[in-house]
């Protein structure tokens, strides 16, 4: 299936739209109780579908290629909407829960399975907490930290610095410390400090991937959570932020993914991601509105110039 032509004017307005969006929701945030700004978020979440015609071609072709004829247009649609929205209401969220304390965010935001965390960190190696783009998935870290525990995320800067440094600060206002993607040194650090990163390895990556399926499709994955645990010998523990029907949020962690045995270091990293990539995909299946569709997940690995000259 030929990939949807990008034009840089939607490009320019989806990066409009998503920087509008995010002022508006900081803003109303401050104002209003979160109950209202779910429902602004509703409203920006509408904007977004209108305008982001090429994410929603997008998912609806990622859609088809995972669930083939399940769903009809209209219940595609209904996703898709539904993604879009989750998405504009996690703004408001994210920028909200910063005026909360701890104790607000624990009432607000149900937790299950916190047991596996502590059972993890009881050994003192720290934790990967692996999610995806699920749900609220900022929140995911934020109820822990909630918590008491001690909790940094890997991640990259959105492309637009006004909605980065809006994110940025509000996660540190939830206790979430921030480390690049390309720090390997502070994740370690944190890991040996028996603290809790977390990451999101349900994307697309290019950077000396490992091939997994995902969905029942072939896809590319980042190796680092897999590198991490195997070079320090910390626990995987899955968790998700999963947003009910009426927009509240629930938290839940799963049992930790236990390490491969293999001694052969590539190997391990392609079982533990594939093991990971799994836990992953069974908690899209069973809820697809929950899951960013958006995102051109299974696009082809392209290798840096370096590589392929030297292979030509």
């Amino acid at each position: 299936m030929a990939r949807p032509v990008k034009h840089p004017l939607r490009r320019k307005l989806e990066r409009l739209a998503a920087r509008g969006v995010a002022t508006v929701c900081w803003v109303i945030a401050r104002l209003v109780p979160l109950r209202w700004g779910r429902a602004f978020g509703n409203v920006g979440g509408g904007l977004l579908y209108a305008i982001s015609l090429r994410r929603q071609r997008l998912a609806d072709a990622n859609l088809i290629a995972v669930f083939g004829d399940r769903y009809s247009p209209s219940e595609r649609r209904i996703i898709r909407r539904a993604v879009t929205r989750n998405l504009a209401q996690l703004f408001f969220e994210l920028f909200k829960f910063p005026t909360l304390s701890p104790e607000d965010i624990i009432r607000l935001v149900p937790g299950e399975g916190v047991e596996h965390m502590r059972q993890a960190l009881a050994r003192g190696k720290g934790a990967i907490l692996v999610t995806a783009h699920y749900g609220n998935w900022e929140m995911a870290g934020a109820r822990l930290a909630a918590e008491g525990f001690d909790v940094a995320v890997v991640a990259r800067d959105a492309s637009d610095a006004q909605v980065a440094s809006i994110i940025n600060s509000s996660r540190a206002g939830v206790r979430l410390r921030v480390i690049g993607r390309d720090n390997l040194k502070a994740m370690i650090a944190h890991l040996r400090g028996n603290g809790v990163l977390a990451i999101l390895p349900d994307q697309h990556s290019n950077e000396n991937p490992v091939r997994v399926t995902f969905l029942g499709r072939p896809a590319w994955c980042a190796k680092g959570p897999a590198m991490l645990a195997l070079r320090t010998g910390c626990a995987v523990v899955p968790g998700f932020g999963f947003r009910e029907p009426d927009g509240s949020l629930r938290g839940y962690l799963l049992e930790e993914i236990p390490l491969p045995e293999t001694p052969e270091r590539e190997q391990a990293i392609a079982e533990l991601m594939q093991r990971i990539n799994d836990v992953i995909g069974e908690q899209i299946m069973q809820h697809p509105e929950q899951w960013l569709w958006l995102h051109d997940r299974w696009k082809e690995y392209t290798p840096p110039a370096e590589e392929r000259a030297a292979e030509g």
